[in-house]
C-alpha cells in the first residue's frame, strides 16, 4: 500500500480509537451493578423490586439480567473496570460491521474509513450500555442475511442469548420479515432457510426466565410517557453535541442508501428505515451503523469524510473530561460519598434521591439498603411527580408528606425566587432567594451537604441535635450570597461562623475526591 493509503488508515483508526477512550457517563450502570450483585448473591433472577422503599415487592421483568450478571465482576475493579467493560462492548459491536465490509471486499482504506464512520455514528451510544450488545447481535444478523446465510440453529441459539441480555432482540425479529419483503420486491434471492432461522429465533426468545411475559415490556415501554422527558428515549435532537456527527451522517447516509436501493436493496432499505426510527427515537441509533456504514464506506471520499469527522469530533467532544474513567455528569458522587460516610444517620431514613442518582446511591450503600428510586422503568413516574413538586412550596410539602420523606438528596437547581426579609423594627427588604428557602423551610429542614450538583437536606426531627450542629450549613449556602451579606451586615451571622462552614465544605470535598480515586463497592 502506498504512503497516502497508510496515512489515511492511521487517521481513520485514530478517530475510531477516540470513541473507545471516552469515559463512562451512564448513570444506569450503577443499578445494573446492584442487580448483578443481587443475582450473584442469590444465584437467582429477580422477579420483584428489592432495591427501593417506594416500589418494594413490585413485579419487575429484568430483561437485562444476563448483561448484569456479566457486568458485576467488572464493577469489582472500580471505575477502570467499568471503562474496560465499555471498551469491550464497543469492540463487540464493531467487529460484525468490519466483517460485513470484508465480505463486500472493501479495500483496507474503506475498512479503516468504515471504522471512523462507525465511531461517529455510535457516539451517542458509546457509553456502557446493554444497547451495544443488541447492536452487536443486529450487525451479526444483518451480515449473515446480506450474504445468504440462514439456519434454524443459528437463529435459535443467537436469540436465546440475546433475549436474556437486552430487549433489542425484537428489532432482530422484525428484520427477518422486513428483509424477506424487500428481497422479494427487488426480485433478489433470499437465503434458503430464512423462514427456518426466523422460527428458530422466535422460539429461542422464549428461553428466558419470564417466558411470554417478557414481551409485555415492549407494551409498557411503548405506552410510557417518559419518552419526552429522558434524553436517550426522546427524539433525535441537535441540542446534544454527541449527536452532531450522527446528524450529518444520517443525512448523507439517507442519500447514499436511496441511490443504493437497487444494487443492495437489503442494506439500503434497512438503513432508510433505521434513519426514520432514529429521528423518532435516538435509541435506534445503535442499530443504524450496521446497515449504513458499509454503504457509506464504499461511496464517500476518504479524505473529505475524515476531515469532516475530525471537525465534528473536536466540536462535539470539547466538554469531555478525559482525566477519569467515569465522568460524574449524571451522578452526585460527592454527595453520595457523604451519605455513605454518615451511614449511621441516613440508613434508617427515607431518603429522596433524584431519579438517576438512586442507582449510584444504592450501589454505594450496599445490598441491604433501599433507595427512593433509580433509573429503571419502574420509576419513570417519579420524574413527573418531582416536576409537580418543584412547581411550588405547597406541592413540595405534599410530595414530602405523601412519600413520608425524612431527607432529600436533590439537584442544586439555580432558580431564585423573589422574597422579602422582615426586620424586628418592622422594616422590609426585597431579596432574591434560592428556591429551597421557600420550598424546604429552615424551621424543618437542615442543609447538611451542598456542592454544584446536589443539595442534601435532613428533617431536623430525624437527626441528633449534636450531629446537626456539626454538619448544618446555616450561612454558607448556595445561591444565597445577598442574604448572607445582609445577615453579616446586621450582625446576625459572624464572619468566623461563615468561614468555619466554608472550610468544612472544602475539607469534605477534598476527602470525597480522595475516596473516589480508589472506589470499591461495599
Amino acid at each position: 500500500m502506498h504512503k497516502e493509503g497508510r496515512a489515511l488508515r492511521a487517521w481513520a483508526y485514530a478517530l475510531a480509537l477516540i470513541v473507545f477512550c471516552l469515559p463512562v457517563m451512564s448513570p444506569d450502570v450503577w443499578w445494573h451493578l446492584s442487580a448483578g450483585r443481587w443475582i450473584w448473591a442469590h444465584c437467582s433472577i429477580p422477579f420483584a423490586d428489592a432495591f427501593s422503599f417506594t416500589r418494594a415487592g413490585t413485579a419487575w421483568i429484568d430483561f437485562e439480567w444476563g448483561f448484569q450478571l456479566l457486568l458485576y465482576p467488572f464493577g469489582l475493579f472500580g471505575d477502570w473496570g467499568l471503562w474496560t467493560a465499555k471498551a469491550l462492548l464497543l469492540a463487540l459491536a464493531f467487529f460484525p460491521i468490519d466483517g460485513l465490509l470484508r465480505d463486500r471486499r472493501a479495500s483496507p482504506v474503506e475498512r479503516a474509513l468504515g471504522a471512523a464512520l462507525w465511531a461517529a455514528a455510535v457516539l451517542p451510544k458509546s457509553d456502557l450500555r446493554a444497547d451495544l450488545i443488541s447492536a452487536a447481535f443486529f450487525a451479526w444478523q444483518l451480515r449473515r442475511l446480506a450474504f445468504g446465510k440462514a439456519s434454524f440453529a443459528a437463529g435459535f441459539i443467537a436469540f436465546a442469548l440475546w433475549a436474556n441480555l437486552h430487549a433489542g432482540f425484537v428489532i432482530g425479529l422484525v428484520l427477518y420479515p422486513a428483509w424477506a419483503l424487500v428481497q422479494r420486491a427487488a426480485r433478489e434471492e433470499r437465503p434458503r432457510d430464512l423462514g427456518a432461522e426466523a422460527c428458530g429465533a422466535a422460539l429461542g426468545t422464549l428461553l428466558n426466565p419470564y417466558g411470554l411475559s417478557l414481551y409485555t415490556v415492549f407494551v409498557t415501554h411503548a405506552l410510557d410517557p417518559v419518552r419526552t422527558g429522558v434524553k436517550e428515549w426522546g427524539p433525535f435532537s441537535l441540542r446534544y453535541p454527541f449527536q452532531w456527527p450522527l446528524a450529518v451522517m444520517l443525512v448523507v447516509g439517507a442519500v447514499i442508501a436511496w441511490r443504493a436501493r437497487r444494487r443492495a436493496p437489503g442494506l439500503a432499505y434497512a438503513a432508510l428505515a433505521l434513519t426514520a426510527a432514529t429521528v423518532y427515537s435516538s435509541r435506534f441509533s445503535a442499530y443504524w451503523p450496521a446497515a449504513a456504514v458499509p454503504l457509506l464506506a464504499a461511496s464517500v471520499p476518504a479524505e473529505a469524510a475524515l476531515a469532516l469527522l475530525s471537525l465534528l469530533f473536536a466540536v462535539s467532544l470539547r466538554a469531555v473530561d478525559w482525566g477519569r474513567p467515569y465522568q460524574d455528569v449524571f451522578v452526585a458522587r460527592r454527595a453520595a460519598d457523604f451519605v455513605v460516610a454518615e451511614r449511621a444517620v441516613f440508613a434508617p431514613l427515607r431518603l429522596f434521591n433524584t431519579y438517576e442518582w438512586g442507582g449510584y446511591l444504592g450501589w454505594r450503600l450496599g445490598a441491604e439498603s433501599r433507595v427512593y428510586g433509580d433509573g429503571r422503568y419502574l420509576f419513570h413516574g417519579q420524574i413527573a411527580e418531582l416536576q409537580e413538586a418543584l412547581s411550588g412550596s405547597a406541592p413540595m410539602a405534599a410530595f414530602v408528606e405523601r412519600n413520608r420523606l425524612d431527607a432529600l438528596l436533590i439537584r442544586n437547581y439555580p432558580e431564585r425566587l423573589p422574597g422579602v426579609r422582615l426586620y424586628p423594627d418592622g422594616s422590609r427588604r426585597e431579596l432574591a432567594r434560592p428556591w429551597y428557602v421557600a420550598y424546604l423551610p429552615r424551621e424543618r429542614w437542615a442543609l447538611v451537604w451542598w456542592d454544584r450538583q446536589a443539595l442534601l437536606f435532613v428533617d431536623r426531627s430525624k437527626a441528633a441535635a449534636g450531629w446537626l450542629t456539626a454538619h448544618e450549613y446555616r450561612w454558607w449556602r448556595p445561591g444565597d450570597a445577598e442574604a448572607l451579606a445582609d445577615a453579616l451586615a446586621r450582625g446576625e451571622a459572624s464572619a468566623a461562623a461563615v468561614e468555619a462552614e466554608k472550610a468544612r465544605q472544602n475539607l469534605l470535598s477534598q476527602t470525597s475526591n480522595h475516596v473516589n480515586e480508589a472506589l470499591r463497592p461495599p
